[in-house]
């Protein structure tokens, strides 16, 4: 390979990060170039995608590292090229961790508990029947049809019918654990045909059809997903400052933090002196 093709790779993983922790975790980030100091020590240069935490402080959340051939120089890494001579090999390296669980709760979480995105929840829908009379003759029969349509539309769903527990701790256990979309069923609801659903990032109810369960919950969850990702970006832009002096800057670090725009000179000498006295 050539140095423009693992220029490339680096870009494109890069971007992958970016679309992944965006499309599925539902996180805003701004991808950009370390600067000499922040860049993996021996690589020619360094890419990372940073989020902004709740806390107004940023983290890392991939980097996608251009090695060029500092590597294969020092181990002798080489390949025979198209006219069978040897070449010391262009390298790359790159990797998320599972910092990326941490970002997860620290972005969407609330005093609640977890806010977790539906593309990645390992629940998205748990079903409450309401556990009074002869629940498990009508009630319950009815959560498990419920189970069944959901399941067949490739949702991951669940039914808790812990018998030790009243609904109202259902719920608050399962607001806890972060899962997308809580339904709740009972005999009144199935008197009238309908279902409550409850959103968790913004615990809204909703009465749906039974008739409309296959179209309307996939809509739902789409849209949850869609909220959290606007939710951040807004705090995100909210918390995004652009300043024209170093003043500004330093104001705005001891009373705000967020992410700041602004120009530097781009040696280590400045940002040595930037980082000791202001702890960026």
């Amino acid at each position: 390979g050539t140095e423009q093709e693992a220029v490339d790779e680096t870009m494109m993983i890069l971007d992958l990060y970016k679309e992944f922790v965006e499309t599925e975790l539902a996180i805003p980030v701004v991808s950009g170039k370390k600067s000499e100091m922040e860049k993996f020590a021996g690589a020619s240069d360094t890419y990372a995608i940073e989020a902004l935490m709740s806390d107004g402080k940023a983290l890392q959340m991939g980097t996608s590292h251009f090695l060029g051939q500092h590597f294969s120089e020092v181990f002798n890494i080489r390949y025979e090229d198209k006219e069978q001579n040897l070449q010391y090999v262009w390298q790359t390296s790159w990797g998320v961790s599972t910092r990326l669980v941490g970002a997860l709760i620290m972005s969407h979480g609330d005093d609640s508990g977890l806010r977790l995105p539906p593309n990645v929840a390992p629940i998205q829908v748990i079903i409450v029947p309401i556990s009074i009379g002869n629940w498990k003759e009508d009630v319950l029969p009815a959560a498990k049809d419920i189970e069944r349509e959901l399941l067949q539309l490739g949702l991951r769903v669940k039914i808790d019918d812990r018998e030790e527990f009243t609904p109202g701790w259902k719920f608050s256990e399962w607001e806890m654990r972060g899962v997308p979309l809580r339904i709740e069923i009972g005999p009144r609801d199935i008197k009238n045909k309908h279902v409550i659903s409850v959103r968790r990032d913004t615990l809204e109810k909703e009465q749906i059809p039974f008739s409309e369960l296959s179209e309307r919950i996939p809509l739902v969850l789409q849209d949850i997903q869609n909220s959290l990702f606007e939710s951040a970006l807004k705090f995100q832009t909210e918390n995004t400052h652009d300043v024209q002096t170093y003043d500004e800057f330093q104001k705005i670090m001891d009373s705000q933090r967020g992410f700041i725009k602004v120009f530097w000179c781009g040696e280590p000498l400045c940002e040595r002196k930037i980082k000791d006295e202001t702890m960026a």
